[in-house]
């Protein structure tokens, strides 16, 4: 096998290696959003076409997820367009940012939230519900319980302070047990 082989066959094998984790960091990205597919196989076509640039022995998993953060944030402008409601790009980021840790870390992070918003009051867990996994904006939500959208936003705003807070203290209590 020439070296130029070798290098596709590596390269080949580092996308195969990392789907995986591309997949739920592009899931940790768009929460109840269509499209994670979509935007994988964009990110695999992207890290295909840029194979000449990517130098081995560096963080592929870091290159990786950069490209398929720019591929979700293209995919939001797009849903946008056609008058879907998704994240800020701002969010997008800090969720970027937060899931680049590591397959570990980010199941460790999603088994707290999983607990954290059990202990949610049912108002609570339904406003988070219909804030990141249904299409309607918040508008409708006011409509429905009957409060201010700016209450709303507000009680938002808390209830991912207490989210986060949550987290953080359910992942040192699984660090001091192990």
């Amino acid at each position: 096998m020439d070296p130029e082989d070798a290098l596709q066959a590596e390269f080949v094998c580092q996308i195969a290696r990392h789907q995986a984790s591309l997949h739920a960091f592009i899931i940790s990205l768009m929460p109840g959003v269509d499209g994670v597919d979509d935007v994988l196989q964009e990110t695999n076509m992207v890290l295909w076409q840029k194979r000449e640039t990517y130098e081995p022995g560096t963080d592929f998993r870091a290159w990786a997820c950069t490209i398929a953060r720019f591929k979700a944030m293209a995919h939001r402008r797009r849903v946008a367009k056609l008058g879907v409601r998704s994240f800020e790009d701002d969010l997008l980021e800090l969720l970027a940012t937060e899931s680049e840790a590591g397959p570990d870390e980010l199941e460790e992070k999603l088994r707290a939230l999983e607990k954290c918003l059990g202990r949610l009051d049912e108002p609570e867990r339904g406003l988070i519900e219909h804030r990141y996994y249904t299409a309607t904006g918040l508008e409708d939500f006011s409509a429905k319980c009957g409060r201010p959208v700016e209450s709303l936003r507000v009680s938002l705003f808390r209830i991912r302070a207490a989210l986060r807070k949550c987290i953080s203290g359910e992942i040192a209590i699984a660090h001091l047990r192990s």
